[in-house]
């Protein structure tokens, strides 16, 4: 069984989650021209125009697939019913699933990062992003398969996303 360490799970998995979500609203834009649609100018416009929605369906994606990354699957549900309570927000969930402050202030450093660079109109290329995620061993290692599949999973729910945000509107 192969190992791969959290941190480039986890960086791969916000990232998946902006790229994706962002071209499923741009795919589905049908006022703009095809020409245009991936310009930093509309980019940036997509962003803003959905700037409360991103906090809300990052949440909601990031959830399950970041308690899958630290919890064992036995134990998911028991640690859910001793968690939640009436008054407990998406924000509360996704803090339980990161388990540590660390992978807390990982996935927080991601989101930024990931959400800066679409404000500025474009996506981070392989290389920087390869370059510049943020580093943290301590969040130690995981099946490789599993991995993959969430990254997969994070890709496909964030541009599902993204094109019923368009097709609402």
């Amino acid at each position: 069984m192969q190992q791969i360490r959290k941190d480039r799970v986890l960086a791969a998995m916000v990232k998946a989650f902006f790229q994706y979500f962002v071209t499923g609203i741009i795919e589905s834009q049908s006022t703009c021209d095809i020409q245009e649609r991936f310009e930093p100018r509309n980019v940036k416009q997509v962003m803003l125009n959905n700037y409360e929605q991103v906090s809300r369906y990052y949440n909601k994606e990031a959830f399950y697939l970041i308690f899958r990354m630290n919890y064992e699957v036995e134990n998911m549900e028991q640690v859910l019913r001793d968690f939640v309570t009436s008054s407990t927000t998406e924000m509360d969930l996704v803090r339980l699933a990161c388990r540590t402050n660390q992978f807390y202030a990982t996935m927080v450093n991601e989101y930024k990062r990931n959400f800066e660079l679409l404000l500025c109109g474009r996506l981070a290329t392989s290389e920087e992003h390869e370059q510049n995620y943020t580093r943290c061993e301590q969040l130690g290692v995981m099946d490789l398969d599993i991995a993959q599949s969430l990254v997969n999973k994070m890709a496909a729910n964030a541009y599902a996303h993204g094109q019923n945000i368009q097709a609402a509107k």
